[in-house]
């Protein structure tokens, strides 16, 4: 009986363990489909009754020309999300070379701030 109340207890303690490790490898990884655009228009589309598709009518070339100064963020549906630094540059790499703001992000959330690992065009 003593065996078996030891080999459960370490097969429970291995269990959690497992459990734990496996959650902080899930980091909360996204795919978002949206529009790229300055923080600073960005926020005034989030007042809209449709942010995203109020986000869809803005100029490419006010974001290259705010986002430059104040960052970048992706309007998806009803959410937006602040691009960090490092996805800043990705974020405004990408609008050089292409004429739509509609994207396919990948990266990973943390609270509202999404760090980018691809960017991608939506057709």
């Amino acid at each position: 009986m003593r065996r078996f109340l030891i080999a459960a207890a370490v097969l429970s303690t291995t269990m959690a363990f497992t459990q734990v490790s496996r959650a902080a490898d899930s980091s909360d990884k996204e795919t978002v489909k949206g529009v790229l655009i300055d923080k600073a228009c960005g926020t005034k589309q989030m007042k809209k009754d449709d942010p995203q598709a109020s986000a869809a009518d803005h100029e490419k070339d006010c974001a290259l020309k705010c986002g430059k100064k104040g960052g970048y963020a992706v309007i998806s549906g009803k959410k937006m999300w602040v691009l960090d630094a490092a996805s800043n540059k990705k974020a405004q790499a990408f609008l050089e070379k292409h004429d739509s703001t509609k994207v396919t992000v990948k990266g990973t959330e943390k609270g509202d701030t999404l760090t980018i690992e691809s960017i991608e065009e939506t057709k």
